[in-house]
């Protein structure tokens, strides 16, 4: 066991994540200090609660919620916060990394860290492979979880010899997701993203985009009435 150790969990999965980094925290032998994503505080807390029904001791899994710069910032470095552990955006992650590696006044080690940062991950397709499975995978990667994910497929390098039939049958499965909120009908592939901020994201990645390279399908915001962004 390290000591305390302090866990930021992203939003994007709630639940399976914020599991993951507390569980194992917790099975090495240390206490735990758990702030989750603000967009996603409840989810966690239910979470937490599970741990704390099922004989988890008083003091061993404390739960705080709070803005990410001034609540995650004090967590870092904090003198006595031995471990940090951090799942998000690379900006954070960097900012966390520079913070957590400065000792502060009363701090007796160098403090460990894992940091989960957001990639630009791509898939590859060569003319070996089966087209029609690589579509598939790069239309799923791409847009399954709105692409809320740091795992989702931000980029497609083909070979030129097969280039022309993957962005086919890539378009033509797009243009086959129905959009719209999960609860109102099992056929919907793509519901809304969390918030209006990661609209805004998406919206300025689209028009960076277009200004590149060639817009093919998409590029405008889906019309609906129901709740959600």
């Amino acid at each position: 066991p390290l000591g305390v150790v302090a866990i930021i969990s992203p939003w994007n999965f709630p639940l399976a994540i914020a599991t993951g980094m507390v569980s194992s925290a917790l099975v090495a032998g240390n206490t735990v200090v758990f702030k989750p994503a603000e967009q996603s505080p409840y989810v966690a807390y239910k979470m937490c609660e599970l741990f704390w029904n099922n004989g988890l001791p008083a003091g061993v899994l404390n739960y705080l919620t709070g803005d990410g710069a001034v609540v995650g910032g004090r967590m870092v470095e904090h003198p006595q916060t031995r471990f940090i552990s951090f799942t998000g955006s690379k900006e954070v992650g960097v900012s966390i990394y520079e913070k957590g590696a400065k000792v502060h006044p009363g701090q007796k080690w160098l403090k460990r860290m894992i940091l989960e940062m957001g990639g630009k991950d791509a898939i590859i397709v060569d003319e070996t492979a089966n087209l029609d499975e690589a579509a598939k995978g790069i239309v799923v990667s791409a847009f399954g979880f709105q692409g809320q994910k740091c795992s989702a497929c931000s980029r497609a390098i083909v070979v030129e010899s097969v280039y022309e039939e993957v962005t086919k049958r890539v378009l033509e499965l797009t243009s086959e997701l129905i959009m719209g909120a999960p609860d109102t009908s099992w056929k919907v592939n793509m519901g809304p993203v969390i918030d209006q901020q990661a609209v805004n994201k998406i919206t300025s990645y689209i028009n960076i985009g277009s200004g590149e390279g060639k817009l093919l399908i998409g590029g405008k915001l889906h019309e609906t009435t129901d709740n959600g962004y």
